[in-house]
């Protein structure tokens, strides 16, 4: 089959994409080696109620890719207001993410943020091949919420909940 969209333009692609406000959210993780890992991800929806499913997106070549494909768990933290700077972080390649958050630990060591809007802790049901990315299936064993608001990412940058969209 001949790819009809060969002639698309990058540019035009992703700016097209970030018309379209999207949550965001920092999933983390521990390796089997005891090592944190994490990363920013505005690619993220439930996928079903029965069983409890969510996806995230994660780029292939993130450096943190292969622990998340083998992770047994890992928690998706959605990002408010506070945490605008930290999700930057994550979203940096050959950062220290964990030094900048207040993150704590589940009883399994997993990192979550205590004050997100939520947090969803999953087992990975599944990782399957999308292009450049790859999508992450997790079966939710946990959901709590917090009181702060969550951010949208719109047009390359945060928009607060209320505020109005240039």
């Amino acid at each position: 089959m001949v790819d009809q969209f060969q002639g698309l333009d990058p540019a035009a692609f992703r700016s097209a994409l970030a018309r379209f406000p999207s949550g965001v959210t920092i999933v983390t993780t521990r390796s089997a080696s005891d090592t944190l890992h994490g990363f920013t991800a505005s690619s993220f929806a439930a996928l079903s109620l029965d069983p409890p499913l969510v996806l995230v997106c994660l780029d292939r070549g993130a450096d943190c890719s292969p622990v998340f494909m083998a992770a047994e768990r890992f928690i998706v933290n959605i990002v408010t207001h506070a945490h605008a700077e930290l999700a930057i972080k994550f979203a940096t390649k050959g950062e220290n993410k964990f030094a900048y958050g207040a993150f704590e630990f589940d009883e399994r060591g997993h990192p979550l943020l205590p004050d997100a809007a939520a947090v969803i802790r999953c087992e990975l049901e599944q990782a399957v091949p999308g292009g450049d990315h790859v999508i992450l299936i997790g079966r939710v064993h946990d959901a709590r919420t917090g009181s702060g608001k969550p951010v949208t990412w719109y047009r390359g940058d945060f928009l607060h909940l209320g505020e109005s969209a240039a």
